[in-house]
């Protein structure tokens, strides 16, 4: 009745001005035939005498149209406005649950709430992170973990967020190609829990769940945590914004950002272009997911074919021989250098290490490995199902299985949204000595090129480095500003046997000196790590004192090693202008302080054979 009464007042002074205008018109035809005729009264007309019956007609056919018009526009509005009202209810009633009943507005039996779960109410918008870290690092790593310790051991409040690709939170890469493979537990795949030298058992995992906060969680802590996103990629940088934007669209902003983003295994280009039958039977290492795979490899094949003799070659050829004494197992290693590691190792001492994985006698006692020097790969087949593998000088190698172990690429993507400088001849993102790319933005582990204040711009692919230079960017990110002068060392064992830690710059396309002793039983990485009680050297790794080596003052011819077949242990420096720049101690552990201490001195030393002393590689 309101809107009825409403509309009668809107469309009445219409009604009134079309009876006027009809009064006025035929008024004009009288004055214009100069004839009068007798007017209806205005209060009679409404009910006009018959003689004034086609004034009454056209003024009831306008105010009846008018009315069917404005009743046909009042039905409309109002059931236009019921539609409307309806959608908008039964839009509100789906929010919590997507299946809700025809009638919204009729309320729900007692019993109906109890049918929606809890955790489905925020189904449609679920919160999965914040929108916002304080601290946030790329990467899973063992930079970003150490970077996130020492961001939360100087700011203990310290919100942090870690970004990392992987389903696994922040583990050790180390015990994948080492560890792991000496373990005769059946389930290791599955714990990723291990023996070290020392007979201690240790996870992977640098920290069990409980250690992290849930990255819904992390803004509502009160003392802040560490919150790890994982299986999420960052595929864009917005610098002057301060964000970044993951692979489904999401935005995350931060106040302070490292990237450790590592880096990803390279491939041979003749595999790569020999099709999906041969890259489907090719491992490239560098995950907990490969190392599952290759594993399931190893069990289920006949031969398996690693190319490459670096660290990770000579590493995996060394535990895959192990396993091949009970499985029947063929390992064959092969790579372009006449031994192994022969892009490290002085000639002599790589055809020494070359021929002991030949023999196994320190890889595995009653296999060993075939290995197969000077090979360059030409072209690369699948044919009666196996892989052939072609060499240039015409050999032929059949295998059921490759691993590609030829180097890592840093991974720099990106670099181009961020607008961030990547280093011509050594790769990586190029930072400062303080590890910083730009002023709220910092880079450690793989993925850094680094300014050495010592021995120039750098860029390292190891543990160490990771632990060094994910703390000192952490430390970085909450003010320290110190530049990066420690020397981070790595370490490579070839079986519990035969191991060698290095530091510095270690090519052997350098001059080298070695002095070597007659190993006793105490010289092994086995019996190293049960003196000291820790697995992991780098973990034990102290900033301990240590003295300047005295140089002789009669110089001296650089030694020969006198041990031609037996290398047991010694000390090897690589020389450039005369000064050491590495160090690799060849079963000879805990006395990298010492080699820390001579590269840093960067003094020139006349005879090396007393700065070998220091090592003490003559004691018993």
């Amino acid at each position: 009745m309101w809107t009825c009464k409403n509309l009668w007042k809107k469309l009445a002074p219409l009604a009134r001005s079309s009876s006027t205008l009809c009064r006025q018109n035929a008024r004009g035809v009288l004055f214009n035939n100069e004839r009068r005729l007798p007017l209806v009264p205005q209060a009679h007309m409404s009910s006009g005498t018959p003689g004034s019956g086609g004034d009454n007609n056209l003024y009831y056919l306008l105010v009846g149209a008018t009315c069917v018009g404005g009743g046909f526009y009042a039905y409309r509005t109002i059931k236009g406005d019921k539609e409307r009202y309806q959608e908008r209810i039964n839009e509100i009633a789906s929010r919590p649950n997507k299946v809700v009943p025809e009638q919204p507005i009729t309320e729900a039996p007692a019993a109906e709430p109890a049918t929606v779960a809890p955790a489905e109410v925020p189904a449609p918008t679920p919160v999965e992170f914040p929108s916002h870290a304080p601290y946030l690092l790329i990467g899973g790593g063992t930079a970003s973990f150490a970077a996130a310790r020492s961001i939360r051991a100087r700011d203990p409040g310290a919100r942090v967020l870690i970004i990392t690709d992987e389903p696994d939170l922040p583990y050790m890469r180390p015990p994948l190609s080492k560890e792991l493979w000496f373990s005769d537990d059946p389930s290791v795949v599955d714990t990723l829990r291990f023996k070290q030298w020392n007979g201690k058992e240790r996870s992977i995992y640098f920290q069990p769940p409980s250690f992290y906060v849930s990255p819904q969680d992390l803004e509502k802590v009160e003392n802040g945590g560490v919150a790890v996103l994982t299986g999420k990629k960052v595929v864009h940088m917005d610098v002057r914004g301060n964000k970044v934007t993951l692979s489904d669209d999401t935005e995350i902003s931060y106040d302070k950002c490292l990237i450790a983003t590592g880096g990803i295994p390279r491939n041979l280009q003749v595999i790569e272009r020999a099709g999906e039958e041969v890259t489907k039977r090719t491992t490239l290492f560098r995950k907990v997911e490969d190392f599952k795979a290759l594993d399931k490899v190893s069990r289920d094949t006949k031969s398996i074919t690693i190319i490459g003799g670096g660290f990770l070659g000579s590493e995996l050829a060394c535990a895959l021989g192990r396993r091949s004494a009970d499985s029947d197992l063929e390992v064959i290693q092969m790579f372009p250098e006449k031994g192994n590691m022969g892009k490290v190792l002085p000639e002599y001492l790589s055809n020494w290490t070359t021929a002991k994985v030949k023999s196994g006698s320190h890889c595995q006692p009653r296999l060993g490995v075939a290995v197969i020097t000077e090979a360059l790969v030409k072209a690369v087949s699948f044919k009666d199902g196996k892989v052939e593998i072609k060499l240039k000088d015409g050999r032929v190698v059949k295998t059921d299985h490759i691993v590609a172990a030829v180097g890592l690429e840093p991974s720099v993507e990106l670099a181009k949204s961020a607008g961030l400088e990547v280093d011509s001849d050594f790769g990586g993102f190029r930072v400062n000595a303080e590890l910083q790319a730009r002023s709220n933005i910092w880079v450690a582990g793989d993925a850094a090129c680094f300014y050495d204040i010592r021995l120039g711009r750098r860029r390292v692919e190891h543990h160490d480095h990771a632990v060094v230079s994910g703390r000192l960017a952490g430390e970085n990110m909450t003010g320290a500003n110190k530049p990066y002068w420690h020397q981070s060392m790595f370490w490579s064992d070839l079986g519990p046997d035969v191991g060698y830690e290095a530091i510095g710059i270690v090519d052997s396309s350098l001059p080298t000196v070695g002095v070597f002793a007659k190993a006793t039983a105490k010289d092994t990485p086995k019996a190293a790590t049960e003196k000291s009680g820790t697995g992991i050297r780098s973990e034990s790794e102290t900033e301990g004192t240590a003295n300047s080596p005295v140089a002789s003052s009669t110089p001296e011819p650089p030694p020969v090693p006198e041990q031609k077949d037996n290398y047991g242990k010694g000390v090897i420096f690589y020389l450039r202008d005369k000064v050491v720049v590495g160090i690799i101690l060849w079963n000879v552990f805990n006395r990298m302080p010492v080699a820390r201490k001579i590269i840093k001195d960067g003094e020139e030393h006349a005879d090396l054979n007393e700065v070998a002393k220091l090592f003490n590689i003559h004691d018993d």
